[in-house]
Protein backbone atom coordinates (compact mmCIF):
# COMPACT_ATOMS: atom_id res chain seq x y z
CA UNK A 1 0.00 0.00 0.00
CA UNK A 2 1.47 3.42 -0.93
CA UNK A 3 2.49 5.97 1.70
CA UNK A 4 2.28 9.75 1.79
CA UNK A 5 5.62 11.58 1.72
CA UNK A 6 4.52 14.15 4.29
CA UNK A 7 3.69 11.91 7.25
CA UNK A 8 4.19 8.32 5.98
CA UNK A 9 0.46 7.60 6.36
CA UNK A 10 -0.84 4.64 4.33
CA UNK A 11 -3.07 5.68 1.42
CA UNK A 12 -6.23 3.59 1.12
CA UNK A 13 -8.03 4.06 -2.22
CA UNK A 14 -11.69 3.35 -1.52
CA UNK A 15 -12.29 2.53 -5.18
CA UNK A 16 -9.79 -0.34 -5.02
CA UNK A 17 -10.20 -1.57 -1.45
CA UNK A 18 -13.23 -2.44 0.66
CA UNK A 19 -12.69 -1.27 4.22
CA UNK A 20 -14.90 -1.56 7.29
CA UNK A 21 -14.12 1.36 9.57
CA UNK A 22 -14.85 0.93 13.27
CA UNK A 23 -14.25 4.60 13.99
CA UNK A 24 -15.72 7.73 15.52
CA UNK A 25 -15.34 11.26 14.19
CA UNK A 26 -12.58 13.25 15.94
CA UNK A 27 -12.99 16.68 14.35
CA UNK A 28 -11.14 18.83 11.85
CA UNK A 29 -7.49 19.83 12.19
CA UNK A 30 -5.42 22.29 10.13
CA UNK A 31 -1.73 21.46 9.75
CA UNK A 32 0.92 23.79 8.40
CA UNK A 33 3.07 22.08 5.81
CA UNK A 34 6.08 23.25 3.79
CA UNK A 35 6.05 26.55 1.89
CA UNK A 36 3.29 27.90 4.13
CA UNK A 37 0.63 25.52 2.82
CA UNK A 38 -2.23 24.43 5.06
CA UNK A 39 -3.56 20.88 5.05
CA UNK A 40 -7.06 20.08 6.27
CA UNK A 41 -7.60 16.73 7.98
CA UNK A 42 -10.90 15.23 9.11
CA UNK A 43 -9.71 12.81 11.76
CA UNK A 44 -11.13 9.53 12.98
CA UNK A 45 -10.51 7.65 16.22
CA UNK A 46 -10.80 3.95 16.99
CA UNK A 47 -14.12 3.33 18.77
CA UNK A 48 -12.58 0.70 21.03
CA UNK A 49 -9.53 2.56 22.36
CA UNK A 50 -10.13 6.18 21.34
CA UNK A 51 -6.78 6.51 19.56
CA UNK A 52 -6.36 8.60 16.43
CA UNK A 53 -5.93 6.05 13.62
CA UNK A 54 -6.83 7.64 10.28
CA UNK A 55 -8.00 10.78 8.51
CA UNK A 56 -9.42 12.02 5.21
CA UNK A 57 -9.20 15.24 3.20
CA UNK A 58 -12.95 15.60 2.55
CA UNK A 59 -15.58 16.29 5.20
CA UNK A 60 -18.04 13.66 3.93
CA UNK A 61 -16.73 10.17 4.64
CA UNK A 62 -18.97 8.59 2.00
CA UNK A 63 -17.66 10.74 -0.85
CA UNK A 64 -14.01 10.81 0.26
CA UNK A 65 -11.82 9.06 -2.32
CA UNK A 66 -8.97 8.23 0.04
CA UNK A 67 -8.52 7.26 3.67
CA UNK A 68 -5.09 7.85 5.24
CA UNK A 69 -4.13 5.39 7.97
CA UNK A 70 -1.60 6.75 10.46
CA UNK A 71 1.73 4.95 10.21
CA UNK A 72 1.92 2.39 13.04
CA UNK A 73 -1.58 3.16 14.32
CA UNK A 74 -2.37 -0.50 14.86
CA UNK A 75 0.64 -0.95 17.13
CA UNK A 76 0.10 2.02 19.45
CA UNK A 77 -2.04 0.11 21.93
CA UNK A 78 0.49 -2.70 22.23
CA UNK A 79 3.25 -0.16 22.80
CA UNK A 80 1.58 1.62 25.72
CA UNK A 81 3.75 -0.16 28.28
CA UNK A 82 6.86 1.19 26.55
CA UNK A 83 6.12 4.57 24.90
CA UNK A 84 9.53 4.56 23.18
CA UNK A 85 8.26 1.70 21.00
CA UNK A 86 5.23 3.68 19.82
CA UNK A 87 5.24 5.36 16.40
CA UNK A 88 6.02 9.07 16.23
CA UNK A 89 2.70 10.95 16.52
CA UNK A 90 1.52 13.29 13.73
CA UNK A 91 2.26 16.38 15.85
CA UNK A 92 5.96 15.69 15.21
CA UNK A 93 6.59 15.68 11.47
CA UNK A 94 9.68 15.37 9.29
CA UNK A 95 10.12 18.26 6.85
CA UNK A 96 12.31 18.63 3.79
CA UNK A 97 15.96 19.43 4.35
CA UNK A 98 16.23 17.34 7.50
CA UNK A 99 14.09 19.68 9.61
CA UNK A 100 11.49 18.52 12.13
CA UNK A 101 8.30 20.40 12.99
CA UNK A 102 6.65 20.09 16.40
CA UNK A 103 3.09 21.33 16.95
CA UNK A 104 2.83 22.87 20.42
CA UNK A 105 -0.10 24.23 22.39
CA UNK A 106 1.11 26.84 24.87
CA UNK A 107 -0.58 28.03 28.04
CA UNK A 108 0.97 31.23 29.37
CA UNK A 109 0.68 32.67 32.90
CA UNK A 110 0.23 29.09 34.07
CA UNK A 111 -0.47 28.14 37.69
CA UNK A 112 -0.70 24.61 39.06
CA UNK A 113 -4.22 25.19 40.30
CA UNK A 114 -5.36 26.21 36.81
CA UNK A 115 -4.46 22.90 35.21
CA UNK A 116 -7.48 20.65 34.86
CA UNK A 117 -7.76 16.87 34.68
CA UNK A 118 -6.76 14.63 32.97
CA UNK A 119 -3.61 16.70 32.52
CA UNK A 120 -0.91 16.66 35.18
CA UNK A 121 2.56 18.19 35.45
CA UNK A 122 5.39 15.71 35.70
CA UNK A 123 8.60 17.55 34.86
CA UNK A 124 10.41 19.95 37.14
CA UNK A 125 10.71 23.70 36.44
CA UNK A 126 13.42 24.45 33.89
CA UNK A 127 13.80 28.21 34.28
CA UNK A 128 13.06 31.07 36.63
CA UNK A 129 9.55 31.25 35.22
CA UNK A 130 9.04 27.51 35.74
CA UNK A 131 8.16 26.03 32.34
CA UNK A 132 6.73 22.53 32.39
CA UNK A 133 5.63 19.92 29.90
CA UNK A 134 2.17 18.58 30.67
CA UNK A 135 1.54 14.85 30.58
CA UNK A 136 -1.59 13.14 29.30
CA UNK A 137 -2.20 9.56 30.34
CA UNK A 138 1.47 9.17 31.19
CA UNK A 139 3.40 10.46 28.20
CA UNK A 140 2.52 14.11 27.50
CA UNK A 141 2.59 13.88 23.70
CA UNK A 142 -0.66 13.21 21.87
CA UNK A 143 -1.58 13.08 18.20
CA UNK A 144 -2.47 16.75 17.86
CA UNK A 145 0.15 18.60 19.87
CA UNK A 146 2.68 18.73 22.69
CA UNK A 147 1.15 20.77 25.51
CA UNK A 148 3.52 23.10 27.35
CA UNK A 149 2.82 25.59 30.12
CA UNK A 150 4.92 28.70 30.67
CA UNK A 151 4.70 31.15 33.54
CA UNK A 152 5.70 34.17 31.47
CA UNK A 153 2.98 36.36 29.91
CA UNK A 154 2.43 36.41 26.16
CA UNK A 155 3.04 40.17 26.07
CA UNK A 156 6.27 41.41 24.47
CA UNK A 157 7.20 37.90 23.41
CA UNK A 158 8.15 36.79 26.92
CA UNK A 159 6.23 33.52 26.65
CA UNK A 160 7.86 32.73 23.31
CA UNK A 161 11.33 33.37 24.74
CA UNK A 162 10.65 31.12 27.71
CA UNK A 163 9.22 28.42 25.45
CA UNK A 164 12.34 28.44 23.26
CA UNK A 165 14.61 28.33 26.30
CA UNK A 166 12.71 25.41 27.78
CA UNK A 167 12.47 23.40 24.56
CA UNK A 168 16.17 23.97 23.95
CA UNK A 169 16.96 22.35 27.29
CA UNK A 170 14.56 19.46 26.67
CA UNK A 171 15.90 18.76 23.17
CA UNK A 172 19.53 19.62 23.89
CA UNK A 173 19.61 22.30 21.19
CA UNK A 174 20.91 25.86 20.92
CA UNK A 175 18.55 28.73 20.12
CA UNK A 176 20.16 28.98 16.68
CA UNK A 177 18.95 25.43 15.93
CA UNK A 178 15.29 26.27 16.56
CA UNK A 179 12.69 28.49 14.91
CA UNK A 180 9.31 29.32 16.43
CA UNK A 181 6.40 30.04 14.08
CA UNK A 182 2.77 30.94 14.58
CA UNK A 183 0.29 28.07 14.49
CA UNK A 184 -3.41 27.96 13.65
CA UNK A 185 -4.70 29.78 16.75
CA UNK A 186 -3.49 32.06 19.54
CA UNK A 187 -2.18 29.20 21.69
CA UNK A 188 -0.68 27.17 18.87
CA UNK A 189 3.01 27.34 17.95
CA UNK A 190 5.09 25.44 15.43
CA UNK A 191 8.64 24.69 16.53
CA UNK A 192 11.04 23.83 13.70
CA UNK A 193 14.30 22.21 14.83
CA UNK A 194 17.54 21.22 13.15
CA UNK A 195 19.95 18.31 13.60
CA UNK A 196 17.44 15.86 15.12
CA UNK A 197 15.17 13.26 13.54
CA UNK A 198 11.45 13.09 14.32
CA UNK A 199 12.08 9.93 16.35
CA UNK A 200 14.82 11.62 18.40
CA UNK A 201 12.57 14.60 19.13
CA UNK A 202 9.75 12.28 20.25
CA UNK A 203 12.00 10.27 22.56
CA UNK A 204 13.49 13.41 24.14
CA UNK A 205 10.00 14.76 24.81
CA UNK A 206 8.97 11.48 26.40
CA UNK A 207 12.06 11.53 28.63
CA UNK A 208 11.17 15.04 29.80
CA UNK A 209 7.80 13.95 31.18
CA UNK A 210 8.77 10.71 32.87
CA UNK A 211 7.89 10.75 36.60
Amino acid sequence: MPKRKTDKAYVLDKKKHLARLNISEAGKVLLKRGEGKLEKQFRMNCIGCGLFVCYRAEEDLETASFIYAVDGALSTVAAETNPQDAPVPPCISQLEGGLVQVAIEVEDRAQRSAITKPWKILSAPSSAFGSRIMAFKGNGVNADDVRVTVAAPAARGEANNELLEFMGKVLGLRLSQMTLQRGWNNKSKLLVVEDLSARQVYEKLLEAVQP
